[in-house]
This record gives C-alpha cells, structure tokens and sequence, in this order.
C-alpha cells in the first residue's frame, strides 16, 4: 500500500497503526511520529515568527507615532520660545553685574546677583502656573485666548523693559549714594535684570500650556515635551553664559529688546490673520481669520496693536544717541556738585567701562577710571601723578642689592595710565610691560604721554609669568587692582613663586594692594601680607597716607627680596 505521507495529520495517527498492525508490517512508527513532529515544529515556527514580525512592525508604529505626537508639540510659540530664551537669559546674566559696575564695583555688583536673578525667574514660572490653574473653569475657546493674550502681552511687557532698562538703571544712578553699595545693586536690577527673568519664566510656562487641541493627546506625551523644553533651554544658558563675550552692554539689550519686538510682531499678525498662534494642522483646519474687511479698515487696529513695538524701537534710537552711559562717542561738559569735568573718551572693553575723565575745577586733574576704580592720574599743568604710589615703587632702585645696576631688567604687571613706566624708562631699565586690557594700553598712550620704550604684552600677568624664563628680572613690578578687586590668580602662593623664580638673585618684588588697617576691613590685608611672607624672607611694608587717617581705604606698597 501506498500512502502519501505528505497528507498525513495528527488525528490518522490511531488509524495508520491499526492498518499497520492488521497485515502485519513491521513498520516503525517512529518515523511517522518524528515526521509528524517535524511538520508540527515548522508550521509553529512560521505562525510564530510571522506574529512577532507583525509586533515587531507594530511597536516601531508605536514608538514612531509617540516621537511624532512629541515633536508635533513643538509648535511655533514654544520653538521660538526653545531659541530666543537661552539668548535673553545669558544677555541678562552676563550684562546686569556690568553695567552697575561703575557705580558700586565688580564686587558688590555681584553679590547674590545670580541667586536673585534665578529665583525671580522662578517665581515667574510660579506665576505662570497660577494664571493657566486659573484659567481652568474656562471653556477651551477662551481659554486658548486668555494663554495667547497673556503671552503676546508678556512679549511686549518684556521687550519694553530691555529697551527701558537704560534709561531707568541710569535714574537710580542719582540715589546711589543713598542707597549704599550693599542694597543699591540689587535696587538698580529691579529696573534691569529681576524683572525681565521673572517675565522670561511666565512666558515660557504661558509657551509651554496644554491648549484645547493638544487635549487628545495623553498627558504624560505633553509633560515628556515640557522636561524636554526646560532641559533644552537650561543646557544652552549654561552653554552661552560659559561664553566670554565682548559685545558692549547697551547694545546687546538693544538686541534684546528689538529680537522680542519682533517676535511680538509676528505673534500679532499671526493672531490678526488666522485667530492662533501655533499654525498646527492643515491649513484648511485652521481658524478662519478673526475679520474679512478692507485692508484701509485694518490699519487702525494693526497700528494700536503695533504700539509697543513702536514704543520699542524709538526708546532703542534715544539710548544709541543720547543715552550718555550707553555712546562711547559723547563728550559730556558737566558740572555736578560745583565739580566741572569732562570725559574725554570711554569704551567698554574686556575688563568693563574704561573712561578718561579731566576734572577742570577745582582739582585741574585728568583720571584713568576702570568701572568703579581709578587706574591713575595726573595734574594737569605738571603732568605729575596724583597718587604718590607709584613714587614708590620707583623706589625699588634704591635698595641695596650688592649688585650693579647696569643693565637693568624689569618687568611691570598692570600698566596703569603709565607713571611707573615713564620713570623707569628715564632711568634707561629694560622693561617689559604686561597689561590685559588692550584699551587701558590705548588710553595711556592717547591721554596720558606714555612714550614706546618698552616693550608691551597684552595678555594674562599669569600666563606671562609661568612662560617666563627663571632668574629674568631684577624687578618685578605688581599692581593689578582694577574695579574695585584684585585677581586672585595673581595673588595666590603659586603665583608668587613664579615670581620668585623669574627674579634674579636678590631680586625685588614691589607689590601694590588697596586695603585698610582698620578692622573688620584689614582683613585681606592680613591674608595677603601672610601670603607673601611665605614665599619671600624679607618684607618691607608702606602705606601711601598717615596712620588711621580719614580715608579708610589706602594703598599699600610691599617690598620683597628674594
């Protein structure tokens, strides 16, 4: 007999081995059931991998359909909101500590200055939440316009500021005085930095709200897209305020302003035009326009809603022209306080506000002014320092060292308006001059005569003095205060054993510090004094003025011998 074995299933089983054993073939069933077995695996094998293929297909569908339901969040408000925020952050953190510099310092212009100014961001986004919880009861169609309105207001609210701050910062300059260097920054940055971060917050929360569209999308969809934005936008503030840039102060807040005027603008005709912001979906699902009337009908209300970016670009061309804190190119005649001066030049440079001012009566003096400090200065008709420092550090020539001074070899750190310079120069010393603000150096030479004698590095004292060749100078020269504070990279012990290894033998270093003898304030002074004796043996120290004279503050001259 012949069977086609092919054909054969599961359930013939019984009947085949009847067969089989009714005319006594000696068949072995194993085959059949091996074969039968075989037939078995392969068609699970095929339904099983046919299945996973078809899951396989299914769960990248999936997962493409939620990255798709992710990035159709970012709609036009939110994007523009993911770029322009990092922007204005970085502008207002960098810029605000700046431009109060000149007034109270580049210390306490500092203090407490980035905890305030993140939390004022905080709290916008705090007020944020509050305004979309209130908005809750409301139905989705008035809803969505109260979020939209918020935002365009806050758009406006915001750029007015930047284009504002200015003017108001320059106002409560007058009340400085009153307010004390403790308290008066962080008055000054209500009308500057704390009010534009707490804006900046509400906006991105109002940029961020769940509309009425995104409600058939699951929650957990729209929350992912909102941890993605807030980590975004932290990433590159810290990205860009880790940037050191030069652009000047006023003008990077006429950026500002005129970025969100015309963020504003766009914003407007978007809402004018077809009723939304975020021009989600086909263009045939969109809202209808919001009126259908004649374009001369139009320009009225268009111009009303244009008015703050109007308003924008008019305060930008009065600070660009007759903001004198904000054009380098005024020339003031002033007289305050029976005090009649000039500035003669200013420009903002690496280091802050560098200004040559000539104070015509009743001193007759011409000053270097770096932000808060003064850099140097002279008489006018004698063209003599009026700080008697300098004298003394030109002294440095008079010590004994058992050596010839043939041939000198010096080396300055801080140029100053160049008094130290010049009489070293007279006395025919090889100098070397290493100044990190190129427009100090400018100055100096444009104001203040310093003749080409020397030659200049434009660069970190630092860096200089750890590239030095050892046992270079029999003088070393220190005098880097500037706006109000001291680099530390250069006062540190590393720092002065450096010096000490370019120094020849019994070399002298001549070291100049602004401090005060008079507790709590002699504080540094104890620091730095500690400081040098541990790297030199012999320490000479002198005061500029009289023992607890008027002036709390003095400099103070440090004579060292390696």
């Amino acid at each position: 007999m012949r069977y086609r074995m092919g054909n054969i299933k599961k359930d013939q089983y019984s009947h085949i081995r009847t067969i089989c054993n009714s005319y006594n073939f000696n068949v072995n069933l194993s085959i059949f059931t091996s074969f039968i077995s075989i037939m078995s695996r392969r068609r699970q094998q095929k339904s099983s991998s046919s299945s996973s293929n078809q899951n396989l297909l299914y769960k990248q569908q999936q997962s493409d359909d939620k990255i798709t339901s992710i990035t159709h969040l970012c709609t036009l408000p939110r994007a523009t909101f993911l770029i322009i925020t990092p922007i204005l952050v970085s502008v207002i953190l960098q810029v605000s500590p700046n431009y109060v510099e000149p007034i109270y310092g580049n210390v306490f212009s500092t203090i407490y200055f980035n905890e305030i100014a993140l939390s004022s961001l905080t709290f916008g986004i705090i007020i944020g939440i509050g305004f979309i919880a209130k908005t809750k009861s409301l139905s989705q169609i008035t809803r969505d316009n109260e979020i939209n309105s918020a935002l365009i207001s806050g758009i406006d609210w915001c750029g007015i500021l930047f284009a504002l701050s200015p003017i108001i910062v320059r106002a409560l300059f007058h009340i400085s005085g009153l307010l004390g260097p403790y308290i008066g920054p962080h008055v000054t940055q209500f009308g500057l930095a704390y009010p534009i971060m707490l804006s900046i917050g509400f906006l991105n929360v109002m940029a961020c709200a769940r509309l009425s569209r995104e409600q058939r999308r699951p929650i957990f969809r729209w929350m992912l897209y909102v941890i993605i934005h807030f980590t975004i936008i932290i990433t590159l503030i810290y990205v860009l305020y880790s940037v050191m840039t030069r652009g000047r102060s006023c003008r990077r807040l006429y950026f500002s302003g005129l970025l969100l005027a015309l963020v504003g603008t766009v914003f407007k005709l978007l809402w004018c035009i077809y009723g939304e912001l975020s021009l989600e979906g086909d263009a045939s699902q969109r809202r209808k326009p919001t009126f259908n009337v004649s374009l001369r009908s139009q320009l009225p209300f268009i111009t009303i809603q244009l008015l703050p970016q109007i308003l924008i670009i008019i305060m930008v061309i009065y600070n660009a022209n007759f903001n004198s804190h904000c054009n380098i190119a005024i020339i003031q005649n002033t007289v305050d306080n029976n005090i009649e001066y000039n500035i003669l030049a200013r420009n903002e440079s690496i280091t802050g506000w560098i200004e040559v001012v000539e104070e015509i009566k009743p001193r007759n003096i011409r000053v270097l002014r770096a932000g808060h400090s003064l850099l140097g200065g002279i008489f006018r008709e004698t063209r003599d320092s009026i700080y008697g420092c300098f004298y003394l550090m030109e002294a440095v020539r008079l010590i004994e060292r058992g050596a010839s001074h043939e041939h000198e070899r010096a080396l300055q750190i801080g140029l100053g308006i160049g008094v130290l310079t010049a009489s070293l120069q007279a006395h025919n010393v090889d100098l070397d001059v290493v100044e990190l603000d190129p427009v100090v150096y400018d100055f100096a030479v444009n104001y203040f005569d310093l003749k080409h004698e020397h030659k200049i590095y434009l660069q970190d004292g630092r860096k200089f003095i750890n590239n030095a060749d050892a046992q270079t100078y029999d003088y070393v020269l220190h005098d880097v205060f500037t706006g109000g504070s001291v680099p530390s990279t250069l006062f540190s012990i590393e720092a002065l054993e450096q010096i000490k290894r370019i120094l020849k033998k019994n070399g002298i270093l001549a070291l100049n510090f602004v401090s005060s003898e008079q507790w709590p304030h002699a504080e540094s002074f104890a620091l730095v004094a500690k400081t040098i004796q541990t790297v030199f043996p012999y320490v000479k120290c002198f005061r500029e003025g009289p023992r607890g004279g008027s002036v709390p503050f003095q400099n103070m001259q440090h004579k060292k011998t390696s």
